[in-house]
């Protein structure tokens, strides 16, 4: 499926009940320029379009595709009285290869993590999506088909580094990412069958930080 970012920006307007681009920069709290950049390349928000529908209640499948129902269940992650919270997990893929474009936004299942865990960890269950692993170039850290959880807030990659899903130049990637002293990008895989690449200054607009991964995990059986 080809998504159309413009068509996309125009149903994200709908969602927030605005008409400009000034008013949606401020109602998705995005820096001015942002959304014209995304028109000129063709850069599908996904951390934005999910965003709106937990804010709005309109389905990521209609701002993303204009079909089915507009309006839907606010997506949320929901506590439960045995301090166990569940965390969506999206049918989209990061690749851990050679780059995967998202392809899909429905639901697959929940995840269920002890809340009391996640907060003792430093980490806010609101704050949190999951996604899948594509490829073979994080192993062993990270494997095909593993369950990724990101925090969206950890959007700002600094000289420490971690495991990030990344946009790069429109496709997903789940790598090591790290800000090197020359204000350089250092992209890395753990599997060393894998080039390393280091993003130039020029290049650095193409990149966008969807989150850090704070868990993976795969089934045993």
């Amino acid at each position: 499926m080809i998504f159309d970012s413009a068509k996309i920006i125009e149903r994200l307007k709908v969602s927030y009940n605005v008409k400009s681009d000034t008013d949606l920069n401020k109602s998705a709290e995005i820096t001015n320029g942002v959304i014209t950049g995304w028109r000129k390349r063709g850069t599908i928000p996904y951390k934005e379009v999910y965003e709106a529908s937990r804010a709005t209640g309109y389905s990521m499948d209609w701002i993303l595709t204009g079909q089915g129902a507009p309006k839907t269940d606010k997506i949320q992650v929901t506590s439960e009285d045995n301090d166990y919270c569940h965390i969506s997990q999206y049918s989209i893929e990061a690749s851990a290869g050679q780059g995967a474009l998202v392809e899909a936004e429905n639901i697959d299942q929940h995840l269920a993590f002890k809340e009391s865990w996640l907060r003792k960890s430093g980490i806010n269950p609101t704050n949190l999506i999951a996604i899948y692993a594509r490829g073979d170039s994080m192993e062993p850290t990270i494997f095909s088909g593993d369950s990724l959880v990101i925090d969206k807030t950890k959007d700002t990659v600094t000289s420490d580094g971690g495991v990030y899903v990344i946009n790069y130049d429109g496709e997903l990637f789940v790598k090591r990412v790290q800000k090197q002293l020359d204000g350089l990008v250092a992209i890395t895989s753990d599997n060393k069958n894998y080039r390393d690449m280091t993003i130039p200054v020029q290049d650095l607009s193409k990149l966008k930080i969807i989150g850090r991964v704070v868990w993976s995990g795969h089934p045993m059986i």
